[in-house]
């Protein structure tokens, strides 16, 4: 999901950088091209907010499920990997990983990333285009299976309805954290 100066109030980007990186999380933050202190990050984003077009999309975020089968550092190197992927090194990034608390048995990434190069101010990653989401998905669908390979586990994950892998099954429920 994005977020815009025109579709939410402002200081919403660095108030999702707080939300993240709040202690009860316990996250573990990557980053690029914005620095990983939470309390910088959150200047950084306030500032790139406050320095964009009025009608600027500031920010998208993206949230992805990590496997349980990979260990801590193991989920740690896969969203280092995904995320270095996904931004080709050129576009900002801020993330936290939640996986302890009430979050164990639902690791996750929060992905923060301003589609946005530093040096020459062009759209890279081309997040508001139509298939950008399949796009990233299938990278997602990539780099964690390369993950689970090297790691000697046998699980795969595909990012295709039931329906095109020829699954007939009712799809479960997302039980989250919550669960």
């Amino acid at each position: 999901s994005a977020i815009g100066k025109q579709t939410h109030a402002a200081g919403t980007a660095g108030a999702h950088v707080r939300y993240v990186t709040r202690k009860q999380a316990v996250p573990e933050i990557i980053a690029n091209l914005i620095p990983a202190n939470r309390n910088e990050a959150r200047a950084w984003m306030e500032k790139h907010e406050a320095e964009s077009r009025k009608n600027a999309r500031v920010c998208d975020k993206l949230i992805v499920a990590l496997p349980i089968e990979l260990d801590a550092q193991q989920r740690l190197a896969l969203a280092r990997d995904f995320a270095a992927k996904l931004t080709e090194g050129r576009v900002p990034y801020f993330g936290a990983i939640h996986a302890a608390g009430k979050d164990a048995s639902n690791p996750h990434l929060h992905l923060i990333v301003v589609d946005r190069d530093p040096h020459t101010g062009k759209r890279h990653l081309q997040t508001s285009e139509k298939g950008s989401t399949e796009k990233f998905r299938a990278l997602w669908e990539q780099v964690c299976n390369e993950h689970l390979a090297s790691a000697g586990i046998d699980t795969r994950i595909d990012r295709r309805t039931l329906e095109a892998q020829g699954i007939e099954r009712a799809p479960q429920i997302h039980v989250g954290a919550e669960g």
